[in-house]
């Protein structure tokens, strides 16, 4: 699954392949080494690069960023919409998991393969959101499409229950991988466990009288 998004990522990158008039691809072939400098630099570890360093990686000249992007918060957006076409369709594929329970620990195991991706621009385009109204729109969509997707898992009585589905979204959330697997350095499968059993603890103190999956 992750090598299929991986290669989603590129062709969305790519923006389907080479364009007819020799003019417009070389214009398309800069805007894709800008973003893909961007995405570089950032997954090296710096959640903020200067316009003039992403030049100098994609090996185009400053005006040229600023001919493609009108910032760099331009960018961060263009990096978060080619992230969500690549991987939004497996965020909300079908689950194989019956009931909504087992569907839970499933979707945390479905999280971390593509949260191991993502990680570096959601953790740089979230740093970024303080200083960006657009940025933190873009932050709250993520949220919402991750609240969304819970919800529909989710039976009716658990979403009445407000402190219980806030801690059920608390296990399975973006920021609750982050803690274990990058502050505290577990491995994605430790993550994973730790983050199950945390989602088990609530579980096993809510009452379930219908087992039933929700479609």
């Amino acid at each position: 699954m992750m090598g299929r998004q991986k290669a989603a990522l590129h062709d969305a990158i790519g923006g389907g392949g080479r364009h007819p008039d020799g003019r417009r691809e070389r214009s398309r072939s800069s805007r894709r080494r800008i973003i893909e400098a961007m995405m570089d630099l950032i997954a090296a570890g710096d959640v903020n690069p200067s316009a003039a360093k992403v030049a100098e990686q994609a090996g185009v000249g400053l005006r040229t960023v600023f001919r493609h992007f009108d910032d760099k918060d331009s960018i961060y957006r263009e990096i978060d919409e080619l992230l969500w076409q690549a991987y939004g369709p497996a965020f909300e594929a079908p689950f194989q998991s019956e009931t909504w329970q087992a569907k839970l620990l499933e979707l945390i195991a479905r999280r971390a393969r593509m949260y191991e991706e993502i990680a570096p621009f959601r953790i740089a385009s979230s740093l970024q959101r303080y200083s960006s109204p657009a940025l933190m729109e873009t932050y709250r969509f993520l949220l919402r499409k991750e609240r969304e997707n819970l919800n529909r898992i989710l039976p009716e009585p658990i979403l009445q229950d407000e402190h219980r589905a806030r801690a059920i979204l608390l296990a399975v959330s973006f920021d609750s991988w982050r803690l274990f697997r990058q502050d505290e350095g577990l491995t994605r499968e430790k993550t994973v466990e730790v983050l199950q059993q945390l989602l088990r603890d609530i579980l096993d103190q809510i009452p379930a009288p219908d087992n039933s999956a929700r479609t």
